[in-house]
């Protein structure tokens, strides 16, 4: 597992989870991975792929194929077009995979992550896509060439079924403006979601030239407590030329100012 020298000193908060609502349109919610300082945590993309209009099945291969939008984002799982995907009454959804899906070797925290990857990608489709029933969290079993409990990454053996577990998702998230993503001028929003840092978060805001020069837009600034609603979530606006833009967030803990869950964002702005 990746680890950063002050990894076993800072205090990371847990993140929160909030399942995706229905109605996002044609983007489709796939969970990548990223290392950090702190550990490797998810990051949720929201993607435009929508091949066989079949919400489950259609996230699963785009998280095997795709191309996230962030390029330090990656998974482990290896690419198959074979994919069988199906939801029951209780919410239980069922992935069907080739093993090759699973053929890396990997230790115990990323083959818990790289789990957690599907699962987080297959409940947030089939929320976001509304077909959920009545409010019992959904849950998900991994077949494996059609066979339960198979031994997968090398010597992980998969459970029954597994629940989205929020502790392996990132202490903060840019939601919009996504990376690489085009947005018109005037009142650009900013959406994120983050965790209950001792000193708050904070963010800066720089644009850069056609040289690539980088200059100050806005920050470093602390975020307004009262803005960061009870799961973590924010909105903001701020009005922005046309050109292009970084945008990061961090958190700050009360035994120093070092920048925590750090993230960026690179936009454009028409």
């Amino acid at each position: 597992m990746p680890t950063g020298t002050s990894a076993s000193s800072t205090y990371v908060p847990p993140a929160s989870d909030s399942v995706e609502r229905a109605g996002a349109g044609q983007s489709m919610p796939v969970y990548w991975l990223d290392n950090t300082d702190s550990g490797v945590y998810l990051y949720r993309e929201y993607a435009q792929d929508t091949r066989h209009q079949e919400p489950i099945s259609d996230a699963i291969a785009y998280l095997l194929a795709g191309k996230p939008a962030d390029p330090t984002w990656y998974t482990h799982l290896k690419s198959s077009e074979d994919i069988g995907a199906s939801i029951d009454n209780s919410n239980l959804i069922t992935l069907d995979l080739p093993a090759k899906v699973f053929s890396a070797r990997l230790d115990r925290g990323l083959s818990e992550r790289s789990v957690q990857q599907l699962v987080f990608t297959a409940t947030a489709a089939a929320a976001n896509s509304g077909i959920l029933v009545g409010s019992t969290p959904a849950s998900v079993r991994i077949l494996v060439d059609g066979q339960p409990n198979a031994v997968v990454f090398g010597d992980y053996t998969l459970q029954d079924s597994y629940q989205r577990d929020a502790s392996f998702m990132a202490p903060l998230w840019i939601i919009d403006p996504q990376f690489g993503s085009t947005v018109d001028a005037g009142a650009v929003r900013i959406h994120g979601r983050t965790s209950d840092f001792t000193e708050g978060t904070y963010y800066s805001l720089e644009s850069k030239n056609a040289n690539g020069a980088s200059k100050s837009v806005a920050g470093p600034t602390r975020l307004n407590p009262k803005s960061v609603e009870s799961d973590g979530s924010f909105i903001m606006t701020k009005r922005l030329n046309p050109g292009k833009y970084t945008l990061t967030f961090w958190g700050e803990n009360n035994d120093g100012k070092e920048k925590i869950g750090l993230v960026t964002s690179e936009f454009t702005v028409n």
